[in-house]
């Protein structure tokens, strides 16, 4: 990344970095160190770490926000917060595909614009915020755009299938990554989910999480088939 791209980044996440190599590595996709020999550093040890921070300031902000709300209803809005779809949005506020390293066998162009990528690399600079600061920077930068998102609208599906499956079966629904194909720079999984051993759903997607929800997006449509679901709906 040219200098210039690091500090006109900076400027948009409003955090300059004391340490820009903390940044590169969260950009930076694993296609791109395999293309250099594999002992490049990139940034899914850093999306782990974020994606824990995110986890604790979302959970934190919420309970702040609704202090009337029950804890299952606090679990679907996290749940969605900080969901694929909801993360990558954020990512696409401030053209975070644009800084992205891609390696050649990467199709950059479709890349830079995959949910679930831009998902994983806001989730790692969270994390490169984190260890180059502190959690309070990585805080600030989550809630800069949590602290505007005014509406929250239900739309994850595996928190909708948890409800409903406890509430008409008594049991947590259980899900299975059953195949991984494609190649490593584009891989893809299908997910299986059961609820009491009993098939419900499967679904597909570029990440195992995109995977599960469209598989539970199937099961819910399944369960509506023999009871009638209305009442878990948010």
């Amino acid at each position: 990344m040219l200098s210039k791209d690091c500090e006109k980044l900076q400027k948009i996440i409003e955090y300059k970095f004391n340490n820009l190599e903390v940044l590169k590595t969260a950009l930076t996709h694993k296609s791109y160190a395999a293309a250099f020999g594999g002992k490049k550093s990139y940034n899914e040890r850093m999306e782990f770490l974020g994606d824990g921070i995110l986890s604790a300031v979302i959970a934190e902000a919420l309970y702040l926000r609704y202090p009337g709300e029950s804890e299952g209803k606090l679990s679907q809005l996290k749940a969605q917060i900080v969901s694929a779809s909801n993360l990558s949005v954020w990512a696409k506020e401030i053209n975070l595909g644009d800084y992205i390293f891609f390696g050649k066998s990467e199709d950059a162009f479709e890349a830079r614009n995959r949910e679930s990528l831009l998902c994983d690399v806001f989730e790692a600079v969270v994390g490169a915020i984190y260890l180059d600061g502190s959690f309070d920077n990585a805080k600030k930068f989550i809630l800069k755009f949590l602290d505007v998102q005014k509406e929250i609208i239900i739309t994850d599906y595996k928190s909708r299938l948890q409800e409903a499956s406890q509430s008409v079966y008594k049991e947590l629904p259980e899900y299975k990554i059953i195949k991984e194909f494609g190649p490593d720079h584009n891989k893809k999984f299908e997910a299986a989910v059961y609820v009491k051993s009993r098939l419900f759903g499967k679904g597909a997607g570029n990440s195992k999480k995109e995977a599960q929800q469209s598989a539970a997006e199937q099961a819910m449509k399944n369960i509506k088939e023999s009871i009638d679901v209305s009442n878990f709906r948010r």
